[in-house]
């Protein structure tokens, strides 16, 4: 799973190759910028490498870094150091037990934690960032990029193609 992980933020960095800054940080017609998508998929990781140590991952603690949204040299930057970061949690086990927060009603009179796991964690990264990666991959649509076929698509779909042929 952390491969899985890592080659989904390598994703990211193979589309950063692809656009300029202009493409990267101006909003695409009525949708928002393939940077603050990027941003928000990034934060997400940062927040789950963050809450490791304690075992407690609050994914509503994002750092809402201006810079990595407007910065494709930042974004990166940021997106290669997590990929290290991934590396040296490959010793802990999947099924180690974390709490995460994620606002899931903002009329809740108490924060939102719940008991998961590492491994549980790591699929949901990939599944968010995938969801992520279609959206941007609709948002530079109109301005022929050249995107892999395979950017935005969910494992299992791949899988379900390769299958079928």
């Amino acid at each position: 799973m952390i491969r899985a992980n890592q080659t989904c933020l390598g994703q990211a960095l193979s589309l950063l190759d692809l656009l300029n800054d202009a493409q990267y940080a101006s909003p695409r017609g009525s949708g928002s910028p393939v940077g603050a998508q990027l941003r928000h998929v990034i934060e997400h990781y940062q927040s789950f490498v963050a809450g490791l140590p304690a075992r407690a991952i609050d994914y509503d603690a994002r750092p809402r870094d201006a810079a990595v949204e407007a910065s494709r040299n930042r974004a990166a930057a940021v997106l290669r150091e997590l990929i290290v970061q991934l590396s040296t949690i490959e010793a802990l086990p999947l099924e180690t037990p974390v709490q995460v927060k994620m606002e899931c009603d903002p009329e809740a009179a108490a924060p939102n934690w719940a008991a998961s796991s590492v491994g549980r964690e790591l699929q949901f990264l990939v599944s968010h960032s995938i969801h992520h990666y279609a959206l941007i991959k609709l948002l530079v649509a109109g301005d022929g990029i050249g995107l892999d076929a395979d950017f935005g698509l969910a494992p299992s779909t791949l899988s379900h193609g390769r299958a079928t042929r």
